[in-house]
């Protein structure tokens, strides 16, 4: 009962949390906040590539096995429905060490699998709310056949050609981040925003909608300049 109520009280501030930065994020997309390059985020010295080129990406650098990503998600999980077509949100698992290599293994299984939506915060509830050691391949067999879904076909995935090469993939892009921890996020492949700079979870978020509309200003600018002249 005491766990249920103390789980309890960790949504409604999140709630709370997460209704705090939607009624306050206007302004700053408005630019009445000012944020400053070196100061409330970083430019990367080499901008990524990122997947689709006519759109802003936005990337959560994250990890499964921290405490700060995990109290994120309910932020962030509301903050990505209400994006604007024009952009697109996408993960990057963080892989620092052995149990953060499980964790990225797993959710690139879990994307591969199509099941990301059904594990993923139940994933985070049961490592950071439950305490549970999922910290290697046989332990997240079990968790994702408690979840309904084949252990074998967890098994094949994860040692699977494709996800190694995903993994190979999220580890070169978490270097090219230049990150000093999780959660971060990364604007269009040019940007980068951490709790330490931003001063808070949903700050980081003001933040990102401020680089987004900055992106797209230039892109109808890059737009307006190819248009032919009649």
């Amino acid at each position: 009962m005491i766990k249920l109520i103390f789980r309890a009280i960790l949504l409604s501030l999140a709630f709370a949390s997460a209704t705090s930065y939607s009624a306050t994020s206007h302004s700053a997309v408005g630019g009445s906040i000012p944020y400053e390059e070196g100061t409330h985020y970083v430019a990367l010295p080499i901008p990524i590539k990122t997947r689709v080129a006519d759109k802003i990406e936005v990337a959560e650098y994250f990890s499964y096995g921290c405490p700060h990503c995990y109290q994120f998600e309910p932020l962030v999980g509301a903050w990505k429905q209400g994006l604007a077509s024009d952009v697109e949100f996408v993960r990057t698992p963080a892989v620092w060490n052995k149990d953060y290599e499980v964790y990225a293994q797993t959710y690139l299984t879990a994307q591969a699998l199509k099941v990301l939506d059904q594990i993923h915060v139940p994933l985070f509830d049961a490592i950071h709310n439950k305490r549970r050691p999922l910290n290697n391949p046989e332990k997240m067999a079990g968790f994702f056949e408690e979840m309904g879904i084949d252990p074998m076909a967890f098994a094949r995935t994860y040692s699977s050609f494709g996800v190694n090469a995903s993994l190979q993939q999220a580890a070169a892009k978490g270097r090219a981040y230049r990150s000093g921890g999780v959660p971060a996020i990364i604007v269009n492949g040019k940007y980068r925003i951490e709790g330490s700079m931003a001063g808070s979870s949903a700050e980081m978020l003001r933040i990102a909608d401020y680089l987004i509309k900055k992106e797209r200003e230039l892109n109808e600018k890059v737009r307006a300049t190819q248009q032919p002249v009649s």
